[in-house]
């Protein structure tokens, strides 16, 4: 395995830390790291991937451009959240490696999304690679060729700048804050100016009658918000009203809405949403510190 890869690898699992989301023992951790070190250990391709992301993501943060939490699938996997890439535990999530492992393939095409001047850090990142072949084909999609690569040879990689991500600058620093008791209640009353993805008066309403109790509450609200999913949160709100539901789907109140859960495109990657409410909770704690994102 790559030496500077592994020492990464090493590093973070000394200080790996969950957020009260699960408990989470080190068995389980260990156990998700053999299977994803499997998969990498399996295609030389797949190393020069995570290395790849892994260099994309440190770069942007060295030029002070915010990579976003997580993106898509990418949350997915452990070995990115190791790495830094992403900030989602997916083992804490209970995100199974099995959807990331569906949508890395070869000639997948994988997104990645970050502040602005992103595309520029990643053009210097991608030049002159030793193990992999890179043309962009338009601006911010590059086909790369793993030189070595077996089971993943080609990929398209996009990259996204979302200049909404500008605005956590100071989390380059500082880091993703975990919802706390404080923050929530701001969300419960719907007191929500600046959290970007709960700021609709809609979704205020909903905030005030689901009386959310957790980041998962949060996460399930966010990945409802959405075209084709907004018709389920009155079976969702009337269940966790009544607490008529099984176990089944627990986090969900009975009501699938997770891939992870059943698989059917319309329903929500349950990681991408993870992260997304991730920068809502960022920016009201902010606010209720009376502090600036940048």
């Amino acid at each position: 395995m790559n030496k500077k890869l592994l020492q990464t690898l090493n590093t973070a699992l000394g200080r790996t830390k969950t957020t009260g989301v699960a408990p989470v023992t080190i068995g389980a951790l260990q156990k998700r790291l053999i299977e994803e070190l499997d998969w990498l250990d399996a295609c030389p391709g797949r190393e020069c991937l995570v290395v790849l992301l892994q260099e994309l993501a440190a770069a942007m943060r060295r030029a002070r451009v915010v990579v976003s939490p997580g993106y898509s699938y990418l949350p997915d996997s452990f070995l990115l959240y190791l790495t830094l890439v992403t900030r989602v535990n997916p083992v804490e999530w209970d995100l199974p490696f099995s959807r990331f492992t569906k949508s890395v393939h070869d000639g997948a095409e994988i997104s990645f999304e970050a502040g602005s001047g992103c595309l520029e850090v990643a053009r210097k990142v991608l030049s002159n690679r030793e193990n992999e072949l890179v043309i962009e084909t338009e601006p911010g999609l590059f086909e790369i060729t793993f030189l070595d690569g077996e089971l993943l040879k080609n990929v398209k990689l996009r990259i996204t700048a979302y200049a909404e991500l500008d605005r956590f600058e100071r989390t380059l620093d500082d880091g993703w804050h975990p919802l706390d008791e404080a923050t929530l209640r701001l969300f419960g009353r719907g007191d929500t100016d600046g959290s970007i993805w709960f700021e609709t008066d809609k979704m205020r309403e909903w905030l005030t009658d689901f009386g959310p109790e957790s980041m998962s509450d949060l996460v399930l609200l966010n990945a409802l918000y959405y075209p084709g999913r907004i018709g389920l949160y009155p079976e969702v709100l009337q269940r966790k009203q009544t607490q008529d539901y099984d176990a089944s789907f627990r986090d969900t109140y009975g009501v699938p809405v997770y891939q992870e859960q059943v698989f059917d495109p319309k329903l929500a990657l349950k990681g991408h949403f993870v992260a997304r409410t991730m920068m809502s909770v960022e920016a009201l704690w902010h606010r209720r510190h009376k502090t600036s994102l940048r």
